[in-house]
């Protein structure tokens, strides 16, 4: 059976703005169900050979098993819940958690932690690997294309792309339609190499999580992020990618008609190229990290 680990963020229909009363539900039912959930997890780890629990939630497992705790994420959900204004229960609850961390590896653009107190190392970005033959066997039978994505949570009506002729990648969650002669391709949520075909893509059209931002960066692609008013880790992320010189935004409302001639004319005037240059994966940091 599926384990739920996460409730992250909770979002209103049509839309990628947060859903505050709804994410609070969410929460209080998800904190009410910890016990269980880790007594799930210990019945399928607690006869395994663990040393260690890596994760960005999975501290309480890790606790019950008696084996060190580190933590590896570019934010805790406390500063993002407090950001919302959401419950002090709740906020104090995921407090106590990450306090028990033995170990957290911040990746970079990590968000401001307050009042936790626990060892620290910081590394770079990390991406899946990707596959040159496979981009190159998607460039040749697409062409020119970019890529738009807003997330699993994502559920928006439509999204109209104007003065662009080539190809148009969307992931689920996301009904495009185009002026002109553009090819609309609607990866299925099966697609497993989504990285592939953003590093195919001239352009990313983006929520500004960490994980699209990160492959976006290590594959030296154009960068447009999506700002979401009140979600604490997308205003930083895009205030301090802008201020590097790697990224540009759009505001979400300017999803309904996204004009690519403008959104090249930004590019041009806002991303310098060489400082994509110094973003490589830092997955052998990260093992590095673990070994010391």
């Amino acid at each position: 059976n599926d384990i739920r680990t996460e409730v992250g963020l909770v979002n209103q229909p049509n839309s990628l703005q947060v859903d505050i009363p709804r994410l609070e539900h969410e929460l209080t039912d998800f904190i009410a169900s910890w016990d269980t959930t880790v007594a799930a997890e210990l019945a399928i780890l607690r006869d395994l050979p663990v040393a260690c629990v890596i994760s960005d939630i999975g501290i309480l497992v890790g606790e019950q098993l008696g084996v060190h705790n580190i933590g590896i994420a570019n934010f805790t959900w406390c500063e993002q819940y407090e950001h919302l204004d959401l419950s002090k229960t709740i906020i104090a609850r995921f407090r106590e958690v990450y306090a028990k961390l033995d170990l957290l590896i911040e990746y970079d653009l990590m968000l401001p932690t307050n009042g936790l107190d626990v060892p620290r190392k910081q590394i770079g970005f990390v991406a899946r690997k990707f596959n040159s033959d496979r981009i190159a066997a998607i460039k040749a039978q697409y062409g020119p294309s970019i890529f738009i994505t807003c997330g699993k949570s994502a559920d928006l009506d439509t999204i109209q792309v104007d003065n662009y002729t080539g190809t148009i990648f969307a992931t689920s969650g996301i009904n495009i339609t185009a002026t002109g002669n553009a090819t609309i391709v609607q990866l299925p949520i099966e697609t497993f190499d989504t990285h592939n075909y953003l590093a195919a893509s001239d352009t990313v059209i983006a929520k500004a999580g960490w994980g699209t931002i990160a492959e976006s960066l290590l594959s030296k692609r154009n960068l447009v992020l999506i700002e979401r008013e009140g979600v604490l880790e997308d205003s930083e992320n895009i205030n301090e990618l802008k201020s590097r010189g790697v990224a540009v935004s759009i505001k979400e409302t300017e999803l309904e008609r996204i004009d690519m001639q403008i959104i090249t004319d930004m590019i041009a005037a806002d991303i310098v190229k060489e400082n994509l240059d110094k973003y490589e994966n830092s997955v052998a940091s990260v093992i590095k990290k673990l070994n010391n």
